[in-house]
């Protein structure tokens, strides 16, 4: 068991949305909801993404935007996080979903211009501890290899100091029909890891693409890798839910807590996806308003 009573200490903050409804806050509501997290013991906030097709999350001087000049919205949670003693991870730039079907050239070339614009705005931050890769997969495919390892490297060129973390998915059955077993998870991962490795700091897996009976031998199997490889291994444990319907809604609560109850077993710490649209008391969903309510009765009260 973890020593704060609430087990979920960090999450992702999708400002940039893609899959799920803007909330379209003010800056005094995303206040607020720092606020929120805060109460609930959460220290750690990792940006999703910083740069997203023609979306960016600061006055960028390099990539093309929406508007004329975007608000620093990358800055303004830096800010707000040292306020309440919090560490953020910045998402980096990401073309699309496939990153141009595994265009590893591109994104490098990209990132490392972002890598340099961040660092020249953000470098001096107290709460900037690190980098979160958005290059999301279950499997060996997209040159990931080459991808996360290239983009590692040069975070820990520009940045030795700071962490470099992702959070891949399990290819598990309730997203895929090809989905690979626990086992071969295990060894898919060790030798993606083998030649991209040394850079990453820590991983969290995201646990809704797999059922429920699956999830601890999914996390037994990839410890062993992550130890190997000398990985710190995290849980990101998805407050919506993905086996019901083909858009995102926040999850039952029953089915948090057992998630979490298994995840405790093998990680050292446990984030989310995510807490603004799914967790927290001004979500846009009622019933994350609710799941609210009742993960602050259980765990607030143990």
């Amino acid at each position: 068991m973890f020593k704060n009573p609430y087990p979920i200490t960090g999450t992702f903050i999708d400002e940039i949305t893609y899959d799920i409804p803007a909330s379209n806050w003010t800056n005094e509501q995303w206040a607020a909801d720092l606020d929120y997290m805060k109460a609930v013991g959460m220290d750690t906030l990792i940006i999703m993404r910083g740069v997203f097709y023609d979306k960016c999350l600061y006055p960028s001087k390099i990539f093309p935007t929406l508007k004329e000049e975007n608000e620093d919205f990358m800055g303004f949670i830096l800010q707000e996080a040292e306020k309440r003693n919090m560490q953020v991870y910045l998402g980096m730039y990401i073309s699309n979903l496939t990153w141009n079907a595994g265009d590893f050239l591109g994104e490098m070339k990209q990132n490392k211009l972002y890598i340099e614009e961040v660092m020249a705005r953000y470098k001096d931050m107290p709460a900037f501890k690190g980098w979160y890769i958005p290059h999301e997969t279950g499997s060996n495919i997209y040159n990931i290899k080459e991808t996360m390892g290239g983009l590692a490297a040069m975070c820990k060129d520009a940045a030795p100091d700071k962490v470099v973390f992702i959070s891949p998915f399990f290819r598990g059955v309730n997203t895929y029909p090809d989905s690979m077993t626990p086992e071969l998870t295990a060894e898919v991962w060790n030798n993606i890891w083998k030649d991209c490795g040394k850079d990453i700091d820590i991983c969290a897996f995201q646990d809704g693409t797999t059922q429920l009976c699956d999830y601890d031998k999914y996390l037994t199997e990839i410890k062993k890798v992550t130890d190997a490889h000398n990985i710190r291994l995290w849980a990101n444990v998805e407050t919506f839910e993905r086996d019901v319907r083909c858009m995102y809604f926040p999850i039952p609560f029953d089915i948090l807590r057992r998630k979490i109850q298994i995840a405790e077993r093998h990680v050292e710490k446990c984030i989310t996806f995510e807490f603004s649209h799914f967790l927290s008391p001004q979500s846009i969903f009622p019933s994350a308003r609710n799941l609210h309510t009742l993960y602050c009765n259980y765990y607030g009260k143990k």
